[in-house]
This record gives structure tokens, sequence and C-alpha cells, in this order.
């Protein structure tokens, strides 16, 4: 299942776009499903987690080091940047890049040869501090655009992301579920993303069919920032070695996107969840030319 998964995902994406268009609008209880399927995702994708205290002594000072450029300096930076020009995508942008790294980030490290271990450590620690941060810091930013509640932020982000990973811990001392659930976490992680992509694209339906043109200028700034977090990955550390390049590549450029889906439709108005749901798009075909390259520079 989990092979079928990998590779048929550009298929499963395009049947659940194709669903999206065709099922009726959920409604509130979208909301709720998301949610839940979130939850979901976080959780069977924690039993691959596993580090050691040697590890931590040797990379913590990079991993911290790049935490707080990727995940605080660079979209704080990068508001203040476009908010004179749109507080539309400046807002955007900012919820794009503050965004934790994406729970498939270290598999495609793994495929490609990167610190595997580098890429889960920066997936805990961006997933476990975004529900403190997004609020503090998107709080303080985002007050000029439009009035987010902080604590029902942050309880979104605490039991889609922190709470999931707090449950796996007892479980994964059980051998056998511990192994199942490794087995099929790849299969859960993208038919959850395809179906969250396709009950954001039913409830945003009627927006994404009657507005096409407003839907290029978000597909271009969503292909721009995508490439611009996979470049910030790669060049960043440039004396490093490349597996750990891949590594911060990975966790900067795939990001947990469908968690941007949530915030987008819980907590702000439809045309930044219609942008989140371009950017689920985006997320997918950016990674086409993303990987042939990396096959080219493996060589």
């Amino acid at each position: 299942m989990n092979e079928f998964a990998k590779r048929n995902f550009n298929l499963i994406l395009f049947l659940s776009t194709i669903a999206g268009l065709t099922l009726p609008q959920p409604g509130e209880v979208s909301g709720l499903i998301i949610l839940i399927i979130l939850f979901f995702i976080i959780f069977s994708s924690s039993f691959k987690v596993d580090f050691s205290l040697a590890f931590f002594r040797e990379e913590i000072r990079k991993i911290l080091f790049f935490y707080l450029l990727r995940f605080i300096i660079l979209p704080a930076g990068l508001f203040y940047l476009i908010y004179p020009f749109s507080t539309f995508y400046a807002t955007c942008i900012f919820l794009l890049y503050i965004l934790p790294a994406g729970v498939t980030a270290p598999a495609f490290a793994n495929v490609f040869g990167g610190n595997i271990s580098i890429a889960l450590a920066i997936l805990i620690l961006s997933s476990s501090l975004t529900p403190f941060v997004l609020p503090l810091l998107g709080g303080s930013l985002l007050n000029e655009a439009l009035d987010v509640d902080r604590f029902e932020l942050f309880s979104t982000l605490f039991l889609a992301v922190i709470l999931p990973y707090l449950l796996h811990l007892p479980l994964r001392k059980n051998k056998k579920v511990s192994e199942w659930m490794q087995s099929k976490d790849s299969f859960i992680s993208i038919m959850g993303i395809a179906i969250i992509f396709a009950l954001a694209i039913a409830e945003y339906r009627p927006v994404l069919l009657t507005q096409p043109m407003d839907i290029l200028p978000s597909f271009l700034v969503g292909v721009i920032a995508f490439l611009g977090m996979y470049a910030f990955g790669w060049y960043i550390f440039p004396k490093v070695s490349k597996s750990d390049k891949i590594a911060f590549l990975f966790d900067s450029g795939a990001n947990n996107v469908a968690l941007g889906v949530v915030i987008a439709f819980l907590y702000f108005p439809v045309e930044t969840g219609v942008f989140f749901v371009i950017g689920e798009v985006v997320w997918v075909l950016v990674l086409i030319p993303i990987r042939k390259w990396l096959t080219h520079v493996s060589r």
C-alpha cells in the first residue's frame, strides 16, 4: 500500500481534485474532518521518529540555527517586505513560510540520500513549536491585517500537531503496532492529504470556478514562494555535506501545506483559503523539477 501510494501520488492528487470539483460543499463540518485527518497523518508519521543523545550533541546548534532563520526570521522578514505592496500576499507568504516541515520531508530526504536524522529532528522541532510561535508571532504581525484569536489558533495547532505525537509515545513500545504503523504511514499520509485537498476544493469550488483570473496570480506567487523555500534550504549552509543539504532542502521546501489549508479554512477569509488550496497543487508540481534536479546533482 505504501509503495502504491508513493508511485501514484500525482494520480491520487489528480483524482482528489476531480472529486473536489464534483462533491457537494461539506459546509462547517469540513473543518472538523480536515482537523481529524491531519491528526492521524501526524500520529502515523510519529512512529518513524527516533533520536539519540549523541545526535543532539553533534547537530543541535546547526538545527536550532536553521530553525531560527527559516521558520521565524524569514517569514517575518518577508511579511514586512511584501506588506507595503499587498496585505493579502504578505499574510499568505507569512503563513506559508511559518508552517512546519511536512511529514513527507524525511521520506524525500531518505530517498535522495539525505541525512534522515536531521530531517526528522527539524520536522519534530518545527511541528512542536508552531503551535506556540504562530499565534505569538502571527498575532503581533497580522493584527493590522485581520483579527485572529490566538488561543483558538494555538488549540487547533496543539490538537493537530502536538497531541498526536504525545499519544503515539506509549503505543510505539508495542512492536506490532509500531511496525504496522510504520508500514502504512506513507499510505495514510498521502490518502489523508488527498481527502483534505478534495474537501478544500469542494468548499472553495464557487470561487475557484467563478473567479479563474484570481487563481493565476496566486499560482505564480506560490511557485516563486516554494522555489524560494527550496533555494533557502539548499544554500543556507554551503559548507555542509550533500546529505545534510538534502535534509535542509526538503525540510524547508516540502512543508506542511495541508496544515496551512486547515488554518486558512478555520480562521482566515475565503481568499486566503483559496491561496492555500492552490498552494497544495503548487506543492506537488514544484516537487517534479526539484526531484529531477536532485537526481542530476546526485550523479
